[in-house]
C-alpha cells in the first residue's frame, strides 16, 4: 500500500465513503538525524490532514529516535502515535526493526523500558504481530507488552515468518483479550463484512479492528461495516476519478495513472480478464471500464 494511501487518498476516502473513526498514516522509518523524507513531512502535516483524526506511525528500535519522533508529533498538534514493531519485510527486519524487534524479547523490553523512562509528550499505542518464528511465542510477547502503559495494541494475527500468507491464528487474539491486554486492536485478513461479523461472532469482546487492503478493494467497507450502503457505481467512478485528477495536480499524468492501476489492482483481485484490460489501460477511462464496466 506504500505510495498510495497519502493525504489525497485520506480526503477523498472520508468526503465519497466516510465510516473510518482514525486513519493510520504509512510508518516513518526514522533516522539518527531525524530527517524526514519531503513526502513524509507533507503527510504528517496538519493541512494535509484536515477534519481528519490520524495516528503517525513510526518505525526504529532506537528509542532516542523515538522520543524525539514523539516530540515532532506533538509539535504538529496530534496528540497520540504509534510504534510498529509488527512490519514483515525483510528490508525492515534484517536491520532490527519492526517485527524484526520480537526476534529479540530482551532488546524489545529494554527499549520500551528506555522508552517509558520519561513522560511522553502524546499518547503511545504498538502494532505488532504474534511472534517471529511460531505463535508459541505470542504467551511471552503478549506478557511483555502488558507491562507497558500503551493505549492500545493492534494485533496481527500472524508471525513474521507468515508474512502475509496462510491462515492467520484468531486463537492469539482471543489470548490477549482473556488475558486483559488494554484496548487490543484485531488486524489480518478483514477484506469483508462477513470477515468482520465472523471475528466479531468469535471474539465478542473486541473494541476495535484495523482494515488496510479490504478498504482498498471496497472503499466503503466502514461504511457497510456501520450499516451503510454499498459503494455505488457512480460513487466509485468518483473515487477513481477524483484521485487521478488530484495526484494529476500533485505530481504529472503518468504517476497519477500508476498509482490508480495500483489501487485498482485490489479490487480486480484475480480476475484474469479484468487483470489484462487493466494492464492495458492507458486513461483513466479506460482504468475504470476495466474495473467496473464503462
Amino acid at each position: 500500500m506504500e505510495g498510495i494511501t497519502d493525504g489525497i487518498l485520506r480526503q477523498t476516502h472520508n468526503r465519497i465513503f466516510g465510516g473510518i473513526d482514525v486513519y493510520c498514516l504509512p510508518f516513518h522509518k526514522l533516522t539518527q538525524s531525524l530527517s524526514l523524507l519531503t513526502r513524509e513531512i507533507r503527510d504528517i502535516s496538519p493541512e494535509e490532514n484536515e477534519g481528519l483524526d490520524i495516528l503517525p506511525q513510526a518505525l526504529t528500535r532506537d528509542p532516542g529516535q523515538l522520543s524525539a519522533w514523539l516530540y515532532y508529533v506533538s509539535e504538529c498538534g496530534y496528540s497520540h502515535a504509534d510504534l510498529n514493531i509488527g512490519c514483515p519485510s525483510p528490508t525492515v527486519t534484517n536491520r532490527g526493526r519492526g517485527s524484526g524487534l520480537l526476534h529479540d524479547p530482551g532488546y524489545l523490553r529494554s527499549f520500551l523500558d528506555r522508552v517509558f523512562s520519561n513522560t511522553l509528550p502524546v499518547s503511545l499505542s504498538v502494532k505488532t504481530r504474534i511472534g517471529y518464528d511460531s505463535p508459541g511465542e505470542w504467551p511471552g510477547l503478549l506478557s511483555l507488552l502488558a507491562d507497558y502503559p500503551f493505549a492500545h495494541v493492534t494485533v496481527h494475527a500472524r508471525t513474521t515468518r507468515e508474512q502475509y500468507t496462510g491462515p492467520v491464528h484468531p486463537e492469539a487474539f482471543e489470548l490477549a483479550l482473556r488475558k486483559g491486554l488494554p484496548h487490543p486492536v484485531y488486524n489480518g485478513d478483514l477484506r469483508t463484512v462477513e470477515d468482520v461479523h465472523a471475528l466479531m461472532e468469535r471474539c465478542p469482546a473486541t473494541d476495535a479492528v484495523m482494515i488496510g487492503r479490504g478498504m482498498l478493494a471496497d472503499p466503503a467497507l466502514a461504511r457497510r461495516l456501520r450499516g451503510g450502503a454499498a459503494a455505488s457505481e457512480e460513487e466509485l467512478k468518483t473515487w477513481y476519478t477524483s484521485l487521478y485528477r488530484e495526484w494529476n495536480d500533485r505530481f504529472d499524468a503518468t504517476i497519477a495513472l500508476g498509482r490508480i492501476k495500483k489501487l485498482m489492482e485490489w479490487p480486480v483481485g484475480d480476475d484474469i480478464k479484468r487483470k489484462r484490460l487493466l494492464r492495458r489501460a492507458d486513461n483513466i477511462e479506460s482504468c475504470i471500464s476495466a474495473v467496473i464496466g464503462s
